[in-house]
């Protein structure tokens, strides 16, 4: 298992890049993992593109965003919902946003490691998710990321 502390130290240093190399390097890291599932626990790999292996641009970034779409509806459902073993994760994110981003973006990569998120994958999902669906939104949370979910796909 990852150090969470670890995972968010990661995040925090990912958070300065814009959303879409996010959504890149989420992509890239997917396609690394596949290749060699060692990779899923190293926080701070930067796979290299090559078009051979990894097929276009637009693709890795299509991939990125599928799994942006697949662990965003995970993590609302553990924040916004009533499911008791969810919630440390839950108190976590929630108390965290009474703070920073950066306090909520290392609580979001904690609570991404515990449903099941690869290290990696969660290192760069943290800062796009709080930064595109949580951040703009913290005063209506929960009710304000459904209606994003919904425009997003």
């Amino acid at each position: 298992m990852t150090d969470k502390s670890a995972v968010a130290a990661a995040a925090q240093r990912l958070s300065s890049r814009d959303e879409a190399a996010l959504e890149v390097l989420l992509g890239l890291r997917q396609k690394a993992i596949e290749s060699d599932p060692t990779l899923k626990d190293n926080v701070d790999f930067e796979p290299k593109y090559e078009e051979k292996t990894m097929g276009p641009l637009k693709e890795i970034k299509d991939l990125g965003l599928r799994i942006v779409r697949k662990w965003n509806k995970e993590l609302r459902s553990l924040v916004c919902g009533q499911d008791a073993k969810h919630n440390k994760d839950r108190t976590a994110v929630l108390d965290s946003l009474n703070l920073n981003e950066a306090a909520v973006i290392a609580a979001v990569a904690g609570a991404l490691l515990s449903i099941g998120v690869a290290a990696a994958l969660a290192a760069a999902l943290a800062p796009l998710i709080v930064k595109r669906f949580i951040w703009p939104a913290k005063d209506e949370l929960c009710a304000a990321w459904g209606e994003a979910i919904k425009r997003a796909g």
